[in-house]
């Protein structure tokens, strides 16, 4: 393009200028420049930048070269912007601005403060968890994005696996290799019971009075892990509930105990669900079970947000977490 100009004008110094044109300028000439146009003052603008005039003069000139325009009117009396000049001051100002708005995110995104969380859940964790998490995260995190997904628990491990999720909040029977976790939520069961029930206001409860009783469970393919834990609690205290009904979701069961078809063990959070024919009961239960969530994540990926929120997540949920006293310590 060049050549063609330099044979269509047969101007060297032509050519030599608009080559100038073409060649890049400094962030520093802008503003330079921006100061000079928004004080209409060498002397001003130098005091504002902490300089002197004669390299700001110098500044000024060598963009105006390298634009191949006249930005700025001068005289002994006044500064004052060309039409040129007017139209790229609005530009190098929005070019400042963009610029130091990219500086101000790159260190809010190395210091954890910007940036996108998926975090996928059980259902069950909607009840309190999430709702807490979402909350301390606006406040304490106000620029970071949290996308929460509801899912099945075997959907969050293989979300976890093909990187559609950060982050995951699941009850897990087993470890695997691949998947990072820790133990955020180690909480009693309580009972749910039908108010109509003759159980349900004696004072002196125990797990042996619901031998034979009307049983809702939670189903084995998706409410496996709580259906586990509860077959093993009541096989280890020697009593064999009726089952009735089996339901994967933990709000379905507590309806089917809200109309009378029988009595439930449910997570201690899961108390919110508030239904008018359901009380819920304290129930001393061996300490070995419980009702375990997990924070997954997938190995080997890690980020200063992901771990701000991982660090976030442990807070907010350690009220949950009571000592697992059969093994002195809180389980990873």
């Amino acid at each position: 393009m060049i050549h063609n100009l330099y044979h269509a004008f047969g101007n060297r110094h032509r050519v030599r200028r608009l080559k100038m044109a073409q060649g890049q300028f400094e962030y520093f000439q802008m503003r330079c420049f921006v100061a000079v146009a928004e004080e209409l003052s060498f002397r001003r603008a130098a005091a504002r930048l902490n300089m002197t005039q004669p390299p700001l003069s110098r500044q000024i000139k060598i963009l105006e070269e390298r634009v191949n325009l006249r930005l700025l009117e001068r005289s002994n009396k006044r500064v004052r912007l060309t039409s040129a000049g007017e139209s790229f001051y609005q530009s190098a100002v929005d070019i400042i601005q963009r610029s130091e708005h990219a500086v101000l995110n790159a260190r809010q995104a190395e210091r954890g403060e910007t940036g996108h969380i998926a975090l996928g859940f059980v259902p069950s964790a909607a009840f309190k968890f999430m709702p807490l998490i979402a909350q301390r995260m606006a406040v304490e995190m106000p620029l970071v994005s949290l996308s929460p997904i509801e899912m099945m628990g075997y959907e969050v491990i293989q979300a976890q696996r093909s990187g559609r999720i950060d982050l995951g909040l699941t009850r897990m029977e087993n470890a695997r290799g691949e998947i990072e976790r820790t133990r955020v939520i180690h909480e009693p069961f309580v009972l749910a019971i039908p108010k109509s029930h003759p159980l349900a206001e004696k004072n002196d409860l125990s797990i042996s009075d619901f031998d034979g009783e009307p049983y809702i469970s939670f189903t084995k393919d998706r409410g496996g892990y709580l259906k586990e834990t509860l077959n093993a609690l009541f096989y280890a205290c020697k009593i064999t509930p009726d089952t009735r009904l089996e339901a994967s979701q933990t709000h379905a069961v507590i309806s089917f105990v809200n109309h009378g078809l029988g009595f439930a063990l449910v997570p201690k959070s899961a108390q919110v669900i508030q239904m008018a024919d359901t009380v819920y009961r304290d129930i001393d239960l061996p300490t070995e079970f419980r009702s375990d969530m997990y924070l997954v994540s997938k190995s080997g990926t890690s980020s200063v947000v992901i771990d701000g929120v991982k660090e976030l997540i442990h807070d907010v949920l350690s009220q949950f977490r009571e000592p697992d006293r059969t093994l002195g310590t809180d389980l990873k």
